[in-house]
């Protein structure tokens, strides 16, 4: 099946485009929402931190239940459980009130995995990393629009009224979720009660350090940008959400390219070429003339090297714990971003500029690591 044939497919790229699109007016917000609410550079880390030590437990929760409930449960429930967020974070009177809302968000993410090896088993293997890149284009689209709106809408009436206006999109996504009909191909469980076994998750340990890598890389400059953007370079809301629309435009342009590279050429490669793309673009977004950031934001687009990471473990996880493999991948991104973030927020009050040139230089090893043992298996025999 594929996402034309498939009804389901296409309901539930609805109703997470719709998500998506509510997330788009708001997200790339949070940081300076935050700085507005009194927090410091270093308790902006923190919080971060906090946020993404609360991904972590979501994917444990999701480690829990993924391949053992029924993925229309799991997914309908997190789905459901972030919907009251965006009026969580409206009602915060101060920056530390934020963290109740963010930390439920990060903790609802127990679905994800759930969304990936519904999607995963629904395509074939050969054609994952096209799969996932035209979930991530469609997706991405709503970014064209969102963070503009959402920018221009906060310069006027604030963000707690960009807020508002998510939920709306939030509660229309939900809606539609819960039409969606997700059932493994031919009906029922697609691998429930399968015991987890540590000799089947073994082979993908090189994967899940890959995936966590690029998850990093790409999580560490979350914080950071967008403050960067208003405090350094002296950017208002709105000039910022066009930015934000212009990153969404780069996700649409570059995801579908980056899965049929990943499809043809192999997704090491492709994945080494869309680290070096992200890079370019936040050396550029430090140090380019800001004529050219609107350019330069679509380098930063995140979609190209998350479809391709998903595509990753998607093909390597066996298809009994394809759940789980996601689970365990999420955890240890989670982890290192924690880690990321709470030594970004120090980094940033010495130098602005420093953890997204920390995140350039991790981008480059893990594109040369890739590359390198990339050339290493087409020497040895039989690769």
């Amino acid at each position: 099946m594929t996402f034309r044939t498939d009804p389901a497919l296409r309901l539930f790229l609805v109703s997470l485009f719709l998500w998506m699109f509510g997330i788009g007016l708001y997200e790339q917000l949070i940081p300076i929402y935050a700085r507005d609410l009194g927090a410091s550079a270093v308790q902006l880390g923190l919080l971060f931190t906090l946020r993404h030590i609360a991904l972590a437990a979501g994917f444990i929760i999701a480690w829990a239940v993924s391949d053992r409930l029924s993925r229309r449960t799991v997914i309908v429930a997190s789905w459901v459980a972030a919907t009251p967020v965006p009026l969580l974070l409206a009602a915060a009177p101060s920056y530390g009130w934020l963290v109740p809302g963010l930390l439920l968000y990060e903790a609802t993410y127990f679905g994800f995995p759930a969304m990936q090896a519904f999607v995963a088993q629904r395509v074939p293997r050969s054609e994952l990393a096209s799969a996932f890149s035209m979930m991530g284009t469609v997706t991405s689209m709503g970014f064209l629009i969102s963070p503009t709106l959402g920018g221009v809408f906060s310069d006027w009436f604030g963000i707690r009224a960009t807020l508002l206006l998510a939920t709306a999109f939030y509660l229309a996504s939900t809606f539609l979720i819960l039409r969606v009909q997700i059932e493994a191909p031919g009906g029922g469980s697609l691998s429930a009660a399968v015991p987890f076994r540590w000799e089947q998750a073994r082979p993908l340990v090189p994967v899940l350090w890959t995936y966590a890598g690029i998850l990093l890389v790409i999580l560490i400059t979350v914080p950071f940008t967008t403050p960067f953007l208003h405090e350094v370079r002296g950017m208002s809301l709105a000039s910022i959400g066009f930015l934000g629309s212009m990153v969404g435009l780069g996700a649409v342009a570059f995801t579908p390219v980056a899965g049929r590279l990943g499809d043809r050429l192999g997704l090491a490669p492709a994945m080494a070429a869309t680290l070096v793309l992200f890079a370019l673009g936040m050396v550029l977004t430090i140090y380019g003339p800001v004529a050219l950031l609107p350019i330069v934001a679509t380098f930063r687009c995140r979609s190209p090297l998350n479809s391709l990471g998903h595509a990753l473990v998607g093909e390597r996880a066996p298809p009994e714990i394809i759940g789980r493999a996601f689970a365990l991948a999420g955890i240890l991104a989670a982890l290192l971003a924690a880690a990321g973030s709470f030594l970004g927020g120090f980094a940033y009050r010495v130098d602005p500029a420093l953890p997204l040139l920390v995140s350039v230089v991790l981008a480059v090893a893990i594109a040369a690591g890739l590359v390198a043992r990339g050339r290493a298996a087409a020497r040895t025999p039989g690769a």
